[in-house]
């Protein structure tokens, strides 16, 4: 999908999509309070950014930016394909939900992105809390090698996540994982691609 130009977000209304941006994605208190943070050398994590936390970003070093919140044409994913434009940064796209848990597909998707993406990558969601850390325990367990209870600690409060209620249903997945890995010994893929039920998963969560 080619980013627009500053020309057609005028001609769509650019100051009606600012106001949406600012007012209904909350914008506002992205001024006020950054998730941006380090995860090891190939990446990094924040809330949504803007032209601010894209150019610092880059700042860091990042050469792609892959955002969980699917690429469809709303407010903020236009606001950020033209930021992204003017700092030309490679921007993808994965559509991950905060309360529902992703199919097996888009799970290794999302895997083939973080394992293929340019370094350092920034990944981000809204907040930066809960896809945002289901992402970067993925990509500490899966692709760097690091043990899942270690891996975890990329959803925690410090990076505002916060597990009781609907989005702890990526604690059902990862718990489940743990589980079979414990009594087979097979890896996170294997696992996605021969067991891993999501509407079973679902039908059993309660939060």
């Amino acid at each position: 999908m080619a980013h627009p130009t500053r020309t057609q977000l005028e001609n769509i209304g650019y100051r009606r999509i600012l106001r949406g941006y600012w007012l209904r994605d909350h914008a506002y208190l992205r001024l006020l309070w950054s998730n941006f943070h380090k995860v090891d050398d190939g990446l990094f994590r924040s809330n949504h950014p803007g032209l601010k936390g894209l150019k610092r970003a880059k700042a860091h070093g990042v050469q792609a930016v892959l955002s969980l919140r699917s690429g469809d044409d709303n407010t903020p994913n236009i606001i950020e394909r033209d930021a992204a434009r003017r700092l030309n940064l490679p921007l993808h796209f994965i559509r991950l939900r905060t309360a529902i848990l992703p199919s097996p597909g888009t799970l290794l998707e999302l895997l083939d992105l973080l394992r293929t993406l340019p370094k350092p990558l920034l990944i981000h969601c809204k907040s930066g809390a809960d896809r945002t850390g289901f992402a970067a325990t993925l990509y500490l367990h899966v692709i760097k090698g690091v043990p899942l209870p270690e891996a975890r600690k990329q959803l925690a409060l410090r990076f505002a996540h916060n597990r009781l209620g609907k989005a702890g249903i990526i604690h059902s997945l990862l718990d489940a994982y743990a589980a079979d890995h414990a009594r087979t010994g097979d890896d996170f893929e294997t696992w996605v691609t021969t067991r891993y039920d999501p509407a079973a998963l679902s039908a059993a969560f309660k939060g």
